[in-house]
């Protein structure tokens, strides 16, 4: 009974750091608490893509780390923002095959030759708008993102 009381207290403990993990996977920013979202990380030590999902998989925003600037769209409007403290402006794109989307798009200076650059592409002005309250309340603590700096 002792064995198998202390097998499901592992398997409880394993799964809760489990889910921590998925809430600040190594690399990525750190999401704001009650958003219900988790990371889907890839890429390498140099260039981190972190996509921000919702419990049914389907992806809020997605965040690129890099060494170097990003481009940003030409000729494309503005809407001024701030996100993690930093000033920062939301870029208005089109994606072809989705013409109804609402899409935006930032960069962000890190400091120390980073740059995060973040991407949303929305089924709603409603959503469009809850995606970016929740990225201006990403944290991009040097600290977790480590793997980010790695240049070379």
């Amino acid at each position: 009974m002792k064995a198998c009381l202390a097998s499901a207290a592992g398997l409880l403990l394993s799964l809760a750091a489990a889910g921590a993990s998925a809430q600040s996977t190594a690399g990525c920013p750190q999401l704001p608490a009650g958003t219900g979202l988790h990371w889907e990380r890839s890429g390498t030590a140099a260039l981190v893509i972190c996509k921000a999902l919702d419990a049914a998989g389907q992806q809020a925003f997605g965040v690129m780390l890099a060494a170097k600037e990003p481009d940003k769209p030409a000729g494309a409007r503005e809407e001024k923002t701030e996100i993690d403290g930093r000033k920062a402006r939301w870029y208005h794109t089109r994606i072809a095959n989705r013409p109804d989307a609402r899409s935006r798009m930032a960069v962000i200076e890190l400091g120390d030759e980073r740059w995060a650059q973040v991407w949303i592409d929305a089924p709603s002005e409603a959503a469009l708008q809850a995606a970016m309250a929740t990225v201006g309340s990403l944290r991009f603590d040097p600290a977790s993102m480590a793997d980010a700096n790695t240049r070379r």
